[in-house]
């Protein structure tokens, strides 16, 4: 998701390009002075922009950005897997001391690396991969040590290693260790529906109730805490995808809810309206706030959802090629209204 640097710098290239064109077409013409001062300002931003952050000022520097990206992607997963592989390789041919050593002098010292790469490479691709690595390196180690000294499962590995992954993320403004974190929060939350019913962490991954509430809390986390602004759309994203996922999974099969008492096909029909309301109302709350991110996880989410609901009414009452075009039909009619809707949106001052 692009930073609000990115987005400034883009809206004065598209500024500048659009000027360009209206004045080869003779609509509009600036004062020798007056376009003097506005390129004067605009070359200043983009300057500062360029000082603070790493922002891309053009399509090619875009390009190399995304294959930047890209790699950091392979190379965290690749680093990962390689101090996971060395470390089982080497763990039973070392003593205790030794064993201890491998897994936390590692951690520490991409800790430290981290905090030069942030130091001395602003685009922070090099300081994000560190940080990524170490935060998996972590949970890691957190599993080797439990091995070593027959420590209980526990879900607190998945809450240790997100606060972990969070603390290096906003103490460096990383965007790929602060993804890394929320994970580990989810993780960790959703498990905690299995306290209530008293059964083991790992059976709380069947309470959908918890991944709602998670992913809730999680859509109103840049609320009530402050960071990076290019923080808060992965937070509202993940949150709402989180919610959409849950609302689609309940409403097919009512085994997912932590409410065993109640009939299913109660659970199923209760939570098919629930998320009918809540998706739409992602839709609408995105294109008002201007949360681009919600938008399009509650369009995505109503598509599923409605297509879900055409399936389960109409699958074995029509013929194949009418239930296709039903949708193919809904389709047209989804676009439709969020046209609608994105002109209501640009009429609003």
């Amino acid at each position: 998701m692009p930073s609000a640097d990115q987005l400034r710098a883009s809206a004065i290239i598209a500024f500048r390009e659009e000027l360009a064109r209206l004045e080869a077409a003779g609509v509009l013409a600036l004062e020798p002075a007056a376009r003097e001062r506005l390129r004067a300002h605009h070359d200043a931003e983009l300057a500062r922009l360029a000082a603070q952050g790493d922002v891309d000022l053009t399509q090619a520097a875009a390009r190399l950005s995304t294959g930047m990206r890209i790699a950091t992607l392979l190379g965290t997963a690749a680093l990962s897997a390689a101090y996971a592989l060395f470390v089982n390789s080497k763990w039973g041919v070392l003593s205790t001391p030794m064993q201890l050593s491998l897994v936390i002098i590692p951690m520490l010292v991409l800790v430290i690396l981290t905090h030069v790469a942030a130091q001395k490479e602003r685009s922070g691709y090099i300081a994000s991969l560190l940080a990524t690595v170490a935060a998996i390196a972590f949970l890691t180690n957190l599993s080797v040590l439990g091995w070593l000294y027959n420590l209980p499962d526990s879900r607190m590995a998945f809450l240790v290693v997100g606060l972990f992954a969070l603390l290096l993320a906003y103490g460096y403004a990383l965007t790929l260790p602060l993804i890394v974190g929320i994970t580990g929060l989810s993780i960790w939350g959703w498990t905690l529906g299995a306290i209530p019913l008293g059964l083991w962490w790992r059976q709380g991954f069947t309470v959908i109730e918890t991944l709602l509430l998670t992913g809730f809390v999680m859509m109103t986390v840049p609320v009530w805490t402050r960071g990076p602004a290019k923080f808060a759309p992965w937070w509202r994203g993940i949150g709402a995808g989180l919610v959409a996922v849950g609302l689609l999974l309940v409403g097919e099969s009512g085994n997912f809810s932590g409410f065993t008492s109640v009939r299913l096909r109660t659970i199923e029909h209760f939570y098919q309206v629930v998320g009918a309301i809540t998706l739409t109302t992602m839709i609408v709350w995105g294109i008002r706030r201007d949360q681009r991110v919600v938008t399009q996880v509650g369009t995505l989410g109503a598509v599923f959802f409605l297509y879900l609901r055409l399936v389960d009414w109409f699958w074995k009452l029509v013929p194949q090629w009418l239930f296709f075009l039903m949708v193919g039909g809904l389709a047209l009619a989804v676009l439709f209204l969020l046209r609608r809707l994105r002109r209501l949106g640009e009429a609003t001052p």
